[in-house]
């Protein structure tokens, strides 16, 4: 049986070529077509911008025409007062949330406060710190301890010296009120205690954080061999000046105290045992031992004459704070403070957190808070119907 093969040949013509350039052409048309509307566009817009540049004087002369005007003025008149009561509503709100805080802290009532209040306006309206500063200072009062009729006592004087050491209310505070209790002074004393720290930074090598140091830790001992603030600190004033400082100076001075007071010595009468010369060293340390000797060593050198001057200066230090804070202040950024804590105490005097803006903001966010609430338990409530009735369908399909 023979087998015969049959070929088949088939031939295919392609006219691709054509088409693809008859793309090609209608690509680069629809390329012309789009740049000429680009140019279109962007003269358009240039078109626009000049107009718009053409009447903004139009609109400038609209708007000097109708502040000319009795309306005009109306209208800039309103705005400003509504700027005004905004910004005393907010300072209003800062200096309520500060009272708030006090309360707190004292668990004192609003009218029990109300003298601390009226002089945090007062000295926020005439010292270089606001209203709600002051009235942090006092909150800072009462966490040590003190009573309503203390902090109204001490609060003066101690932002005199925040202000003459250009330390913070906090700082301030702290330190004057701890000095106060650790030599057991009254309040009353606090700017008798606040100027002589205050001059003893201005007459020595002292400054506020040597003397916070050493005040901690001589304080208790001086009251209790019976040495004044203004000795005391004329003491630190010697040590400072001859290099010894801080919490070494503050360790040296008691020690020599306690170490005195065994003994049943006075300082004058160690002096002069001590002396000048060879062997001073030895009877020093022989005295009040090694950690007081460098220091009683230090004074016995300075000598009692020049240690009594410089407490004579410290007890004729009244009004120093004061001074050196107006010192400090007596330049373009000190007017810049005083006109700011000035503007802030006359916002006070529109709206002080108890006020009719400030219960009208209240009632407002608190009316859109129970609002929101509401809203969202009725969402919530609709979302958990809802996922309900589709649970019961799908059991239904089932």
């Amino acid at each position: 049986m023979s087998t015969t093969t049959h070929v088949v040949e088939v031939k295919t013509k392609v006219s691709g070529s054509k088409q693809v350039d008859k793309l090609g052409t209608s690509i680069k048309k629809t390329g012309v077509q789009g740049a000429a509307a680009g140019t279109g566009i962007a003269a358009g817009f240039n078109s626009a911008k000049l107009a718009i540049y053409s009447a903004v004087p139009a609109l400038q002369a609209f708007t000097a025409s109708l502040a000319a005007s009795g309306i005009g003025l109306i209208v800039i008149a309103l705005g400003a007062l509504v700027g005004l009561f905004t910004k005393a509503g907010r300072e209003g709100a800062e200096f309520g949330k500060a009272i708030s805080t006090l309360r707190a802290i004292t668990s004192k009532t609003a009218e029990e406060l109300e003298n601390l209040s009226d002089q945090a306006k007062e000295l926020g309206a005439s010292t270089a710190f606001t209203a709600s500063q002051v009235v942090s200072l006092q909150t800072e009062l009462a966490k040590l301890g003190f009573t309503i009729q203390e902090i109204e006592d001490s609060t003066p004087a101690i932002l005199d010296l925040a202000a003459s050491l250009d330390v913070s209310l906090a700082e301030a505070a702290a330190f004057a009120g701890s000095s106060v209790k650790a030599f057991g002074l009254d309040t009353k004393d606090t700017q008798r205690l606040v100027d002589v720290f205050a001059k003893s930074t201005s007459a020595s090598a002292l400054d506020f954080d040597k003397l916070r140091e050493s005040m901690k830790l001589v304080a208790p001992t001086a009251k209790a061999v019976g040495l004044s603030v203004e000795r005391t600190t004329a003491l630190l004033a010697a040590l400072a000046d001859s290099g010894l400082a801080g919490s070494i100076a503050g360790t040296g001075l008691s020690k020599i105290f306690i170490e005195l007071s065994k003994k049943g010595l006075t300082l004058e009468e160690a002096l002069k045992k001590v002396g000048t010369g060879a062997g001073s060293l030895n009877r020093a340390i022989e005295l009040v031992g090694i950690v007081g000797g460098k220091s009683l060593l230090t004074l016995a050198s300075t000598g009692s004459e020049d240690l009594a001057k410089l407490e004579s200066r410290f007890l004729a230090a009244e009004g120093a704070a004061k001074a050196l804070a107006e010192t400090r202040l007596d330049n373009l950024a000190g007017d810049t403070t005083k006109l700011s804590s000035a503007w802030s105490g006359f916002l006070l005097n529109i709206e002080d957190g108890s006020g009719i803006i400030n219960k009208f903001s209240r009632g407002a966010i608190q009316l859109l808070t129970n609002s929101i609430t509401g809203f969202q338990n009725a969402v919530t409530l609709t979302t958990f119907y809802l996922r309900e009735f589709w649970l019961d369908l799908k059991q239904r399909g089932s």
